[in-house]
């Protein structure tokens, strides 16, 4: 073991360089916290002390350093998005490295590997629709493997693969033009599908990568957020627009409380965000289900053959969407979007993506037949 590693015992899943962007009083060491589950509420705690677990990549340091190298590239491309109001150029390089640290920020949250832990009791306790007992548990080693040391860094340094896919997907700067700071979470980067949604579209989760209708949400300070989106649905402003002025206080809010729902327990903020305003956030979010748990659908399926009617199911595993009936200043949807036909399972997916982009810790569908 090197010297590193013992030096790494406390590692952070939101990094802390995109905390500092929300720090108390612009100090870059403290910035205010609100347990949701508990209610205590602080102004200023230290950085330090937020979004981290002791070893949670692991005791090598192999894991964190490569986190740590990811950010240091990372960080310039955030921090000129609220300093200076620029983005990245359209598949430029820093295109590619701020998708890639968007990704990396969502599949490195604990949230994804509690999810791992809870579908496998899941999956013990379901009982098959076509035969005797429960579904077959042939995932749950799969599953565990993925939590171990070995297992997260093999997903995470896999994840650029996904990049290219991604590409199509459009980018603008909301600036918050209101006397309401945006806030961010211990799980920050917000997966939303307001089309999905609309349709009432129940058929895997609505935040898998290669879908229609596909956005991102990620508080970039309390004055920005970046969004991205899939342009052959969502017309963003103007066209020619990089930044998009939000002048609406409720929908500062409506965004606000996707972080709520979409946190493991914890919200941050600036010095701009009063205990009042947090806490009716929090009571407003109440009215909504979290999203990010564990669930399984058994879904029975006959199937004709040429001689005979066979029994077959697919079993559905996912987590929870964040659906909040969202309806903010200046996303519309396209007059294309309302034609678009979704009859089975490939018509939900991006024309230039592939049907296997998934979240790599979350398997969607797995058809078992019956012996």
């Amino acid at each position: 073991m090197n010297v590193k590693t013992t030096k790494t015992k406390i590692q952070h899943y939101v990094p802390q360089f995109f905390q500092r962007y929300f720090s108390h009083e612009n100090n870059g060491n403290t910035i205010g916290m609100f347990n949701v589950n508990t209610g205590v509420f602080k102004a200023s705690v230290p950085i330090r002390t937020q979004s981290y677990k002791d070893y949670f990549y692991g005791k090598s340091g192999e894991l964190e350093t490569w986190l740590s190298e990811l950010e240091s590239k990372s960080a310039p491309i955030f921090r000129a998005m609220w300093e200076k109001e620029q983005l990245p150029i359209y598949k430029s390089a820093e295109h590619l490295d701020m998708v890639h640290f968007a990704l990396i920020l969502d599949l490195r949250n604990p949230l994804r590997f509690n999810l791992l832990e809870d579908l496998s009791t899941l999956i013990s306790n379901t009982k098959s629709s076509i035969r005797e007992g429960n579904i077959p548990t042939n995932l749950i080693p799969k599953f565990k493997e993925l939590q171990t040391e070995r297992g997260k860094l093999s997903s995470l340094t896999s994840a650029h693969l996904l990049v290219p896919e991604l590409l199509d997907l459009k980018f603008k700067l909301i600036r918050n033009k209101t006397a309401k700071p945006f806030i961010i979470s211990d799980n920050p980067l917000i997966m939303y599908n307001q089309f999905l949604e609309k349709r009432n579209w129940n058929f895997m989760s609505n935040s898998d990568y290669g879908l229609k209708g596909l956005q991102m949400f990620l508080p970039v300070n309390d004055q920005c957020v970046l969004m991205i989106y899939d342009s052959e649905i969502y017309k963003v402003g103007n066209k020619k627009d990089k930044i998009i002025d939000m002048d609406d206080e409720k929908c500062i809010d409506q965004l606000n409380i996707l972080q709520v729902l979409n946190s493991s327990n914890i919200v941050n903020f600036n010095h701009c965000a009063s205990e009042y305003y947090i806490q009716t956030l929090v009571d407003k979010s109440k009215r909504f289900k979290k999203a990010n748990e564990a669930f399984i659908k058994v879904h029975p399926i006959k199937e004709k053959s040429s001689d005979s009617e066979a029994n077959i199911q697919i079993n559905e595993l996912g987590m929870t969407n964040l659906e909040t009936n969202l309806n903010i200043q200046k996303v519309k949807f396209t007059t294309k979007s309302k034609y678009i036909n979704l009859e089975d399972r490939n018509g939900q997916y991006r024309k230039n993506a592939k049907l296997t982009i998934v979240k790599p810790f979350v398997v969607p569908s797995i058809v078992y037949k019956p012996i």
